[in-house]
């Protein structure tokens, strides 16, 4: 009895792990990945208001249709003391990242007066075009980028992963 107590324990925390939230350090914005497979990299710091939770796609092995090897990420952009909104930061930072807009909504969203995209770019290093999910907004004084990107050609087979973390930020 003890035994299969155990083992139904370990089966119940395996499958809420999947699921666990993380919480964004020093917030109380949180988000999950939903279907695992995601590894943290690294913070970056950027100036004393701002920093960078990088992490990466670590499931399988994902293969662009040129051969490449291609590693879809996650970047938390977090800026405190912002004056602005969250659009003016998503201007501020289409400035120093341009992008094409393919859709536009801000509609339950995380936060305040927020906006998400889906959007298209061409990166001149490489020269592979690639898709991202990104959403902006602001809790208090502080505005939140999260990008979810990868490839254009393999972006179809992270839609749905992407929608769904996107769907899983929260700001308590």
């Amino acid at each position: 009895m003890r035994k299969s107590f155990l083992l139904l324990f370990f089966v119940i925390a395996m499958v809420f792990c999947g699921r666990a939230q993380i919480t964004v350090p020093n917030t109380n914005v949180r988000f999950s990945f939903p279907n695992g497979g995601w590894k943290y990299l690294q913070t970056l710091t950027v100036d004393k208001n701002t920093v960078a939770y990088l992490y990466s796609y670590c499931g399988k092995f994902v293969i662009d249709e040129k051969g490449d090897t291609i590693l879809p990420h996650l970047r938390i952009y977090v800026k405190r003391n912002f004056e602005g909104s969250a659009f003016d930061m998503a201007y501020l930072r289409y400035l120093n990242q341009p992008f094409q807009s393919l859709t536009e909504s801000v509609e339950g969203l995380p936060g305040s007066g927020g906006i998400a995209y889906v959007g298209a770019y061409n990166n001149l290093d490489d020269h592979k075009d690639y898709m991202f999910q990104m959403m902006y907004f602001k809790v208090k004084n502080t505005v939140f980028e999260f990008r979810l990107e990868t490839s254009k050609d393999t972006y179809p087979q992270f839609e749905k992963e992407f929608t769904d973390i996107m769907q899983s930020i929260t700001a308590n």
